[in-house]
């Protein structure tokens, strides 16, 4: 039996885990304000294309917002670096998908510049190149 009523405390427990408000949803959703607002105080329960934008914008299954089960999406375990995201790189990532081509081209532009500015400096060792740029990032707060 599906709990419909925690729905609602689901988008927000989720919105508070990414440091996001109803109206950030609304906004990468295209979903009203006043339909989040009916979702989150379990007035109306999301239809499969609201909850199918919901999901993809909290990056959470669709399952997971109807039924609590299964949270996280399954990661693609050939890819060993995908599973040691820090909480800050899977925030910054989850931030970049939501922006427009543009200006995913434009943050790429600013990582590119900053690493090979570590890079330049010889803050990055030979093992870390195309890694998760702890360093550059380092180097920049130094």
């Amino acid at each position: 039996m599906l709990e419909i009523e925690n729905v609602g405390k689901r988008i927000i427990t989720r919105l508070t885990e990414l440091n996001q408000k109803q109206a950030d949803l609304c906004r990468v959703t295209g979903l009203s304000n006043n339909a989040v607002s009916q979702y989150v105080t379990g007035k109306r329960t999301p239809d499969t294309l609201s909850l199918y934008k919901i999901a993809t914008a909290l990056d959470v299954p669709m399952e997971w917002i109807l039924t609590g089960e299964n949270k996280y999406r399954k990661i693609d375990t050939t890819n060993e670096k995908a599973e040691s995201l820090t909480e800050q790189e899977k925030e910054m990532l989850w931030k970049f998908r939501q922006l427009d081509a543009r200006d995913q081209e434009y943050a790429k532009a600013n990582i590119d510049m900053l690493y090979d500015k570590a890079l330049k400096k010889g803050t990055l060792s030979g093992s870390m190149i195309g890694g998760t740029g702890e360093e550059a990032a380092a180097s920049e707060t130094a």
